[in-house]
């Protein structure tokens, strides 16, 4: 990525401090007068938490990084108690002006994007898709999330607290979680993450989500239907066939009730005893739910005692088997000698010995048995309990309509075949009412059904496409030649660098598992390797370190891999003294400059260090330097301390 930091603006109490930076910034002096403060501020505008030191404390009120990405000038704003958001502004397709989370997506701020964070906006400038990875690394059904500029910046920003301390967080110290960050982005820098496996990480997220949409959309219709007390789609259809049954045999009331000679029998009477016959089942189921709901009760208790039963037999076979073999000496209460047993009889007890028991197998398929058995019949009487109160939602219903025809025959009271007809309708109307919502409810089962349907052949897809995925996995671990490449470029930079103990002919090999480099005097992979957390002098760390971080510069400028295009380096020199080590500091500092004329020319380089090494010539790259004493020239013109 092509990142290129223009001016760093600061804002004092008293007075501002612009920071331009050239294609190599240099930057040396005394301690104590705001260098490492410097890399620290374009950190914090870049996201970061900003170590306030006291100079800062009493004097600093906001920054503003303005840095170019991909040809669009880009400023970032934050003030000393903004502690989540970052203010951006840029133009391109338009002037925008926003603030931004840091972290804490909570949707697009950009319309028309995907920008949701501060690292969102500087991979939208970059024109570059933030690479995905697995959440969980163990669970390969885990969702992905992107990585972030804050991933990529820690192989950019070498800070001086963790230059000797820590090895880009891949060494067993560091915590798992940037640890694990650490592998992703190496991963993704030398081409794990080729662009068929990001292809299929990016349509197994969209699967995976249309899958989940479906089981949930379907989970959501089913609890629906349960509280609605709406059964199966058979159980609908049943229901529909017998208030047809209903409705025909009312049609037929009807017209009977019209050929009936003389006064018929009253409609009050008929619907007196209708109610007496829905009252009569609604008792009746209301009696067997509660009887159903003591027999679940009592069924779930048994499972209980069952798993009480299992945990208590396998301890007793625990037990049996830690203690059945013992030949006690001894009494193992009072520790006296045992007396004598005749044959047969248990050493300890004197007891005769009876047949072994029945295995802890035995016993354990038997409850499982058991335990299945009763689990079996708790859903079934579930199910019938779900049946019954769907009948007594329905009785209620209709003991309440006959109720109100009641009330509304005892006051009206017509005649008697006058009130039968009005029954009869009244009926018919409300079964065919019935029937037209249940044919409605019907859809309800269908449209669960096919999205379990469809749930399941979406499942078949995210299947094949993790089967698929992991080969393409496989196949780009395999080819590790970048990684080979990195090796060599390693041992490049530490020999120009001139570091003790490192030659031409030293092979070194980062694995694909941890990428932490182990280096083999000589080329011979023999007893005696070479690692970050061997090195024991803090100097060698800081510049074993640094080469690390060029050769992986060197590399994704090779490979073109979306790596920004900037690298600061806090006081490499840190643990060395360019006078007694001379040989090192002066072979570093050229190792830079040749590379920054040559394969690394468009890298931005910021050094921060105690003593400056100019280089020979800057016809390649712009080069400034600023000499920083707390007394002249520090960071903020007029600050003395106390």
């Amino acid at each position: 990525m092509n990142i290129r930091l223009l001016s760093l603006d600061l804002v004092f109490k008293r007075g501002p401090e612009s920071i331009a930076f050239a294609d190599f910034s240099y930057y040396y002096g005394e301690m104590g007068a705001g260098k490492s403060s410097i890399a620290r501020l374009v950190d914090y505008c870049l996201g970061a938490s900003l170590e306030m030191t006291p100079a800062l404390q009493s004097e600093f009120t906001s920054a503003t990084l303005n840095l170019r990405i991909e040809g669009t000038d880009l400023a970032l704003t934050r003030t000393r108690d903004e502690k989540t958001t970052v203010r951006a502004r840029w133009t391109r397709d338009g002037a925008f002006d926003v603030v931004l989370p840091i972290k804490h997506p909570a949707g697009p701020v950009v319309p028309g994007t995907d920008v949701e964070v501060l690292s969102d906006l500087v991979f939208h400038l970059a024109r570059v898709h933030p690479p995905r990875v697995r959440k969980s690394k163990l669970d390969e059904d885990s969702s992905l999330e992107r990585l972030s500029l804050r991933d990529l910046w820690a192989f950019c920003y070498l800070d001086q607290d963790s230059m000797d301390s820590s090895f880009f967080h891949l060494d067993s110290d560091a915590s798992p979680f940037r640890r694990l960050k650490s592998r992703d982005v190496f991963r993704y820098v030398v081409g794990f993450h080729h662009q068929r496996v990001a292809e299929l990480e990016g349509e197994l997220e969209e699967v995976r989500s249309e899958r989940t949409s479906l089981e949930a959309g379907a989970e959501a219709l089913l609890k629906a239907l349960e509280r609605a007390q709406v059964g199966t789609e058979i159980d609908i259809e049943r229901q529909i066939a017998d208030l047809r049954n209903q409705a025909a045999e009312t049609s037929t009331e009807i017209l009977a009730a019209r050929e009936l000679q003389g006064q018929p029998q009253h409609a009050i009477e008929s619907l007196r005893q209708r109610a007496r016959q829905v009252g009569t089942e609604l008792e009746s189921n209301l009696v067997a739910i509660d009887d159903l709901e003591k027999s679940i009760a009592e069924s779930r208790s048994h499972l209980n005692e069952l798993e009480m039963l299992a945990t208590k037999a396998k301890r007793a076979a625990t037990a049996e088997a830690l203690l059945g073999t013992v030949a006690f000496a001894r009494c193992p209460r009072c520790a006296q000698n045992l007396p004598p047993r005749a044959t047969g009889c248990c050493s300890l007890c004197g007891q005769e010995e009876q047949p072994a028991p029945a295995t802890y197998d035995v016993v354990d398929a038997d409850i499982k048995a058991r335990s299945t058995e009763l689990q079996d019949l708790v859903s079934r009487r579930e199910q019938q309990m779900r049946n019954l109160s769907r009948r007594v939602a329905d009785l209620r219903t209709e003991k309440a309509r006959i109720d109100n025809e009641l009330n509304e025959a005892s006051r009206t009271y017509d005649s008697a075949y006058l009130s039968q007809a009005l029954m009869f309708e009244r009926r018919r109307a409300a079964i065919e009412e019935h029937i037209a919502r249940l044919q409605h409810l019907k859809t309800l089962p269908q449209q669960v059904d096919q999205q379990r349907r469809q749930a399941d052949a979406v499942r078949v897809r995210e299947d094949q496409i993790k089967r698929d995925l992991v080969t393409a996995r496989a196949a780009a671990e395999r080819d590790n030649k970048n990684l080979r490449a990195l090796e060599r470029l390693f041992v490049d930079c530490l020999v120009q660098a001139e570091l003790p103990g490192f030659e031409a002919g030293d092979d070194v090999t980062i694995s694909p598992s941890d990428f932490l480099p182990v280096f083999h005097p000589g080329g011979a992979a023999g007893v005696v390797t070479t690692t970050f957390e061997n090195l024991g002098s803090g100097g060698k760390k800081t510049l074993f370190k640094c080469c690390f971080a060029i050769a992986f510069h060197r590399l994704a400028r090779q490979i073109n891999a979306p790596l920004p295009s900037l690298l600061i380096l806090d006081s490499p020199m840190k643990n060395i003294s360019e006078r007694e080590n001379k040989t090192q500091f002066e072979g570093f500092h050229r190792m830079l400059y040749r590379l920054a004329g040559t394969e690394l020319q468009g890298t931005q380089f910021i050094v921060i260090d105690k003593e400056l090494f100019a280089p020979a010539t800057t016809d390649a790259f712009t080069f400034s330097e600023r000499h920083m004493r707390p007394d002249d020239g520090p960071l903020i013109p007029y600050y003395r301390g106390q």
